[in-house]
């Protein structure tokens, strides 16, 4: 009797034979572009709090801002891989497509690496009396790589945006 029932136990694990249904098609979204942008606004205002906090001494407002950007751009990054990358990949079509989509996961990666590293930093030496000049030296620089990128994003990635009939 437990012979059936282990034996029926792994057939019910097993995985489905025949083929598998596709994975459901990202549909355009007319809302995601202003709110990806305004993502980007709020990520800068947290990179500019944790400069201003730092300029105050205010190291606990720095953890605070930092960690609270770190997920912030988890948070976008992630609705940009599973929203706008795969829709602009189904949707964009021609000679120079898979330029722009190789330039938009270049541009991603660069960002994700840039502001990581910044950010483990940081997490791992928290902003003190002993290095906030050197934080907001690296702060500036941070933010001022961010805006680029995320300038470049809007004006390029963001506008191929369109419904499906537009392509």
């Amino acid at each position: 009797m437990l012979e059936k029932f282990f034996r029926r136990q792994t057939q019910k694990t097993e995985p489905p034979k025949g083929p598998q249904p596709m994975a459901a098609e990202v549909t355009y979204d007319p809302g995601l572009i202003a709110a990806l942008t305004q993502q980007h606004r709020d990520l800068t205002v947290l990179l500019v709090k944790a400069s201003s906090a730092s300029q105050q001494g205010s190291y606990e407002d720095v953890k605070e801002a930092l960690a609270a950007f770190k997920t912030a751009l988890a948070e976008h990054l992630k609705r940009e891989s599973t929203q706008l990358h795969p829709y602009l990949t189904a949707h964009l079509k021609g000679e120079d497509s898979r330029e722009v989509l190789k330039d938009m996961r270049t541009n991603y990666i660069r960002v994700e690496q840039s502001v990581e590293g910044f950010l483990n930093h940081y997490g791992g030496y928290p902003v003190s009396d002993v290095n906030a000049e050197r934080f907001e030296m690296e702060i500036e620089g941070v933010s001022e790589e961010f805006c680029e990128e995320i300038e470049k994003e809007e004006a390029s990635f963001y506008t191929l945006y369109m419904p499906p009939e537009s392509y």
